[in-house]
């Protein structure tokens, strides 16, 4: 179980860091052209493709067992780093007060990227059954 923290920051990491630049293309460019729910039903499907590919990678590099309960701790340590780096980015960077990222939570592009994010917790487990 030991394994089990290193690699859910490992697959936070790398699939945050991909959604974070994918964000960034959506903002600038995609959500001017279609609007908030078109430009997130658009990139939902692409972060959590990559979320797949890196939590198998991870899982393989990191020895995780294809058993339920280590491939749980996994997706849900990684999607706890996740909402504490929405949380502290949120607040840091864009200086945005927390009821308002809360609240943001209500509109329909904010409720599809949270069901993003908790099917990004949940692909370990899920990316277990593939073999």
């Amino acid at each position: 179980m030991r394994r089990t923290p290193a690699a859910a920051a490992t697959y936070f990491a790398i699939v945050f860091s991909s959604a974070f630049m994918l964000g960034v293309v959506r903002t600038l460019i995609v959500t001017p052209r279609t609007g908030d729910v078109v430009a997130v039903l658009i990139e939902t499907p692409i972060v959590l493709f990559i979320s797949w590919l890196v939590a198998g990678w991870t899982a393989r590099r990191f020895s995780i067992p294809a058993k339920a309960r280590p491939r749980l701790a996994m997706g849900f340590t990684a999607f706890a780093l996740l909402m504490v780096a929405e949380t502290a980015l949120s607040l840091l960077l864009f200086d945005c007060p927390l009821a308002q990222q809360f609240a943001a939570y209500a509109t329909p592009a904010g409720a599809i990227g949270l069901l993003g994010q908790i099917v990004f917790g949940f692909i370990p487990l899920l990316a277990a059954g593939r073999r």
